[in-house]
């Protein structure tokens, strides 16, 4: 009887337990890097957050000027415990708002690297490398584990289509997946990209011929996608 109540008030003790560790779990800061090119008429605007370990952030600052990039502006902003920067950027050749994919990717880049490099706990959640294939080769969008189930959705709007990509984060997906769309002619009018984590949510206004996707080229888009996407995840148990 005495191991019983044992093993009876260690299960309880268990079970007790889970929900505060899913608790502490559920209180953790994540790392978020924002690409913005909708809010602002004139710049891309850059929200970077990961609860209170982030500083003056000036290695980051240093890094986008680096990258040629005027900072028009910056706002610091907390909320409970996260505080949230945000940098209005331009490109200084230019002048105008950043939106070349490849461009849009280097800077997301450069700030999860940073990240990384000032404050080792954000390793957990960042894809910092492109891995390699067990045959030495890139896999497609870098072959990661899956821990974010992937969903695409097409939205028709008046002259355009929103298209979103959820999954799970990993170097250079924004450039592969303009690239794919590229593949099936459709043109990007524009691109929004969000780091939350180990979660990548890219939101993509593409047209055809002019206008928004027709039903069947919104199913060829996210079958292409989803088929495109799948090469590059392992599934995690």
């Amino acid at each position: 009887m005495v191991v019983a109540r044992r093993t009876a008030c260690g299960r309880a003790r268990g079970a007790r337990a889970a929900p505060r560790a899913a608790a502490v779990d559920a209180e953790r800061p994540v790392p978020k890097v924002i690409i913005d090119n909708k809010s602002d008429a004139f710049a891309t605007v850059l929200e970077v957050s990961f609860g209170e370990y982030l500083g003056e952030l000036l290695d980051t600052v240093a890094a986008l000027r680096n990258l040629g990039l005027d900072i028009s502006r910056g706002e610091v902003s907390m909320e409970g415990k996260n505080k949230t920067s945000k940098f209005f950027v331009v490109d200084r050749a230019t002048s105008e708002k950043v939106t070349a994919s490849t461009r849009l990717e280097e800077i997301r880049q450069t700030i999860l690297t940073n990240m990384v490099q000032f404050h080792p706990e954000a390793a957990e959640y960042i894809q910092a490398k492109k891995p390699k294939r067990r045959d030495g080769y890139d896999a497609p969008l870098g072959k990661v584990a899956t821990t974010v189930k992937t969903k695409i959705s097409c939205e028709p709007e008046r002259y355009h289509t929103k298209l979103t990509v959820e999954c799970t984060d990993r170097p250079g997906l924004l450039v592969d997946v303009v690239r794919t769309l590229k593949d099936l002619s459709l043109n990007v009018v524009s691109a929004e990209v969000d780091t939350i984590g180990d979660k990548a949510l890219d939101i993509i206004y593409v047209t055809h011929q002019g206008a928004a996707l027709s039903k069947n080229m919104e199913q060829l888009v996210v079958n292409s996608l989803a088929y495109y996407l799948s090469l590059s995840e392992e599934e995690s148990y």
